[in-house]
């Protein structure tokens, strides 16, 4: 395994390059090539730990003005285990993985949660291989501009949030209100529709397995055509 033109691409160069290769081994691997290795899972639960603690640091050093608890929702946003699999392919991750010789069907090693874990695992294998600092400086280059990414997420993944943000920058303080307005299927198995509505006209609706679904579907429905919308006046 060639691993140079990796280490180049992730911006760090190993001391000890057993623990990046322990960090791109999946579990299915060890099973079946060779049971004595070390898997990935370890340095996952480390490498978990540091990036949090990294996302916090850096969230409470540039937002003195913000409250803990919008603090937490970014924090929790910026270590989405979808996002850092798709930091993971950025990084050609899963290019070097290691997995099971024999697997079939879908490739384990594009498995999102798979590249999820690989990320981490490569969070902790730099932290034991340098120090915090060192992988702090390295993984807040992946990142790149993370306000800017904070707004984009903030969109795709947070509609209502986004909408009563837009709402009351652009046009004061306007009402913004869901309504169930219709149940279906067995308990087990429920479809939510829901309407939402600004000062009593109608803007979206959205449906969904939960009704948090379904409005944050109808608060995206809104979002996608604000700059045509006619708002009702006071």
């Amino acid at each position: 395994m060639d691993l140079e033109e990796f280490q180049s691409g992730i911006g760090y160069q190993f001391e000890n390059e057993d623990l990046l290769v322990q960090s791109l081994t999946h579990p299915s691997y060890m099973a079946e090539a060779n049971p004595y290795e070390t898997n990935n899972q370890r340095l996952e639960f480390l490498g978990d730990s540091a990036l949090a603690l990294i996302i916090t640091e850096y969230l409470y050093q540039t937002f003195p003005e913000i409250r803990e608890g919008q603090l937490t929702q970014y924090r929790a946003t910026l270590v989405k285990g979808s996002l850092l699999a798709k930091m993971a392919r950025k990084l050609k991750l899963s290019r070097y993985m290691r997995v099971s010789p024999n697997e079939t069907g879908e490739s384990t090693k594009d498995l999102p949660s798979s590249r999820e874990d690989a990320f981490e695992a490569l969070i902790g294998a730099i932290y034991l291989d340098s120090d915090f600092p060192t992988t702090r400086e390295v993984v807040l280059a992946w990142y790149g501009d993370i306000q800017s990414k904070l707004t984009q997420l903030n969109l795709e993944h947070n509609p209502k949030g986004q909408l009563q943000e837009r709402m009351h920058s652009q046009l004061g303080d306007y009402g913004i209100h869901y309504q169930v307005t219709s149940e279906r299927g067995p308990p087990h198995d429920r479809t939510f529709e829901v309407e939402l509505s600004i000062r009593g006209k109608s803007m979206g609706k959205g449906t969904g397995k939960s009704k948090k679904e379904a409005e944050e579907r109808a608060a995206r429905q809104t979002l996608d055509q604000f700059e045509s919308l006619v708002f009702p006046d006071a």
